[in-house]
């Protein structure tokens, strides 16, 4: 994609284009509900109609023929993109009798005009718009993989990508979905890939902002060193601050955060139990392995508690004993990350 200097109109790589309003009535028809974004039939291909519903939101994409016939829908995973993480994508392909296809399906932050596939060939990906929803569709070559996803402002400067670890790819053969989920949150993990700081200050310079530590800790334990942890989906975003306070029997509460929202949202589940926290949800996890993760409005926690006796209860006390903070990192607002 190209944009010219002064700021005017934006050119993209593929040709764009735009469904008649026909195409975009048949297909909700057909599905019974609202489209946001469909890519039009083309070279014997059906209609690939897409919208967001849920809550945490996700994308659901269907394949959609000229007679009105649903070939086959696709749920994708959940995900938020934000001026942090600025798209959440999965790579769909199908194959059933008489159709094989393969669709690259994103949603973007408000700041991206456009999405662009990382592809592993000689070949660039195109640019393409995000339209309705913060949608974006593409038509992928088969058998290339997909190495990630750049969002584009309107200047066709990249303002962050998606690498694969979190670009999930599904496939579907018409009776069901199959493939690999991208990365999920992990707030709730041990000690992951990245480097110690000296201190808290030289953590909080590196990472763009200072951590927010709890106000009561179990009695005994004493802190560690704060760990400064890349994202390993959008290596442009700020990173992840982790800290930790070991007891001699060992025992450990280990906490971590980063800039909210976060791209892929805990979705509960079975384990799961919700928890007030401050005034905002958490979800808690586990028994002797005690996990807590939670979101305010600019900041994600996640909390580890093991090796010792009532652990749930002091994830609790923990969480909400850490103060409300800072507005956010200092790089918030605009203009590119730092």
């Amino acid at each position: 994609m190209t944009g010219p200097p002064d700021g005017g109109r934006v050119c993209f790589d593929a040709t764009v284009d735009v469904p008649p309003p026909a195409e975009r009535a048949a297909a909700e028809a057909a599905l019974g509900h609202p489209v946001s974004h469909l890519l039009p039939a083309a070279d014997g291909l059906p209609t690939v109609a897409a919208s967001v519903a849920g809550d945490p939101p996700r994308a659901r994409v269907a394949w959609v023929r000229a007679d009105g016939a649903v070939v086959v829908r696709v749920a994708c995973p959940p995900g938020r993109p934000s001026r942090w993480r600025p798209v959440v994508a999965a790579v769909v392909e199908i194959a059933t009798p008489g159709l094989d296809d393969r669709v690259l399906v994103a949603r973007a932050a408000p700041e991206a005009s456009s999405v662009r596939p990382v592809l592993a060939s000689e070949a660039p990906g195109d640019a393409v718009p995000v339209a309705g929803d913060g949608l974006a569709l593409a038509r992928l070559p088969a058998g290339v993989a997909v190495l990630g996803v750049d969002a584009l402002d309107a200047s066709g400067e990249p303002i962050g990508r998606l690498d694969r670890p979190g670009l999930s790819e599904l496939r579907s053969e018409g009776a069901g979905v199959s493939g690999r989920l991208g990365s999920t949150h992990g707030m709730g993990a041990g000690i992951g890939g990245g480097r110690w700081a000296p201190g808290l200050a030289e953590a909080a310079f590196e990472a763009g902002y200072a951590m927010r530590l709890p106000e009561w800790t179990p009695p005994g334990m004493e802190r560690g060193r704060p760990r400064v942890e890349p994202d390993v989906s959008y290596p442009a975003a700020p990173p992840a601050l982790v800290i930790a306070w070991n007891g001699a029997d060992g025992s450990r509460v280990l906490l971590r955060q980063a800039p909210a929202p976060l791209a892929s949202p805990d979705g509960g589940g079975r384990d799961a139990t919700e928890v007030d926290v401050g005034g905002v949800t958490g979800v808690l996890r586990g028994r002797m392995l005690v996990t807590l993760v939670w979101e305010t409005p600019t900041r994600a926690f996640g909390l580890q508690v093991r090796g010792m006796e009532g652990a749930r209860g002091v994830a609790l006390r923990v969480a909400r004993s850490i103060p409300p903070g800072d507005p956010g990192p200092a790089t918030a607002g605009a203009g590119p990350l730092l």
